[in-house]
């Protein structure tokens, strides 16, 4: 298996992005993030040591190199990159062709371990084989709460019967503090609302030159009561919840170790449900 992996190598496969049945995140996804990207080179910029140290983090966490790990939703592939150099077999799953294209030139740089990328939807791409571990970094919550199970029964599918699956989930306490929340950059701006109904954290994006052409990224925020009841039926339950950081916007800094009170968002470990049926 090994030595069929290391034949194979390095690849990008362009599968073309389809829409998910009644799916909400395809009305904005792609304009936002290719926007994201031109305004702020959000995804296209270098590897950075905090990659190579969540990297280190993950591996430790999975008991160490040579594991299959599967990233969706993997923007530009720093961080499958940086999992591939720490000595893994990963497949880095991203809707927008122009990250996953960027992804792929990192790809070509790599030393050890192997990197896929595929330009497609995690809705509806066809993987091979199960994996260690499924990795979700700063993007789960787009669409419905349907779509949300949707997915996790996917993960449930594409996890090892001892894999994990490491999620990262917005809490709503943090942003709707964040409501009315604007920054100003070289050439753009942003803007936090918040969706007290949906319960969903709103991320506004427009060019300065261009004030009308908003785009708008909308993440549904669950707090770890909310997501064990989302995991109901999908074949995954909550093994751990670990508190992120949070953008104090007071000192303008980030503060990567606070309790989970007081936290933008939590890595959520998930594992296969006992008895799981799909």
């Amino acid at each position: 298996w090994k030595e069929e992996r290391s034949r194979r190598g390095n690849r990008v496969s362009e599968l073309k992005p389809q829409t998910p049945q009644g799916g909400e995140q395809t009305g904005w996804a792609t304009e936002f993030y290719e926007q994201q990207d031109r305004l702020g080179q959000v995804y296209s910029g270098p590897v950075a040591e905090y990659h190579h140290q969540k990297a280190a983090e993950v591996t430790a966490r999975l008991g160490g190199p040579g594991k299959r790990v599967l990233e969706l939703g993997a923007g530009g592939g720093q961080d499958a990159f940086a999992l591939a150099q720490a000595g893994h077999d990963v497949t880095a799953l991203e809707l927008v062709p122009r990250a996953a294209a960027f992804a792929q030139t990192l790809a070509q740089d790599l030393t050890a371990g192997h990197l896929t990328v595929l330009s497609a939807d995690f809705y509806t791409v066809a993987l091979e084989g199960e994996f260690d571990a499924v990795c979700y970094w700063d993007g789960f919550g787009i669409g419905s709460d349907a779509e949300q199970r949707q997915l996790l029964r996917r993960i449930a599918v594409w996890l090892e019967s001892d894999g994990v699956a490491l999620v990262d989930v917005c809490t709503p306490w943090y942003w709707a503090a964040a409501a009315g929340v604007e920054h100003t950059d070289v050439g753009y701006a942003r803007r936090y609302s918040f969706d007290a109904d949906g319960c969903r954290m709103l991320d506004t994006w427009w060019d300065l030159q261009q004030p009308d052409a908003r785009v708008t990224q909308f993440l549904r925020c669950y707090s770890p009561a909310d997501l064990r009841l989302l995991l109901e039926g999908t074949g995954l339950g909550l093994r751990e919840v670990h508190s992120g950081g949070m953008f104090d916007q007071v000192a303008r800094e980030y503060r990567p170790d606070v309790p989970l009170e007081q936290a933008m968002w939590y890595l959520a470990v998930l594992e296969k449900s006992p008895n799981a049926r799909f």
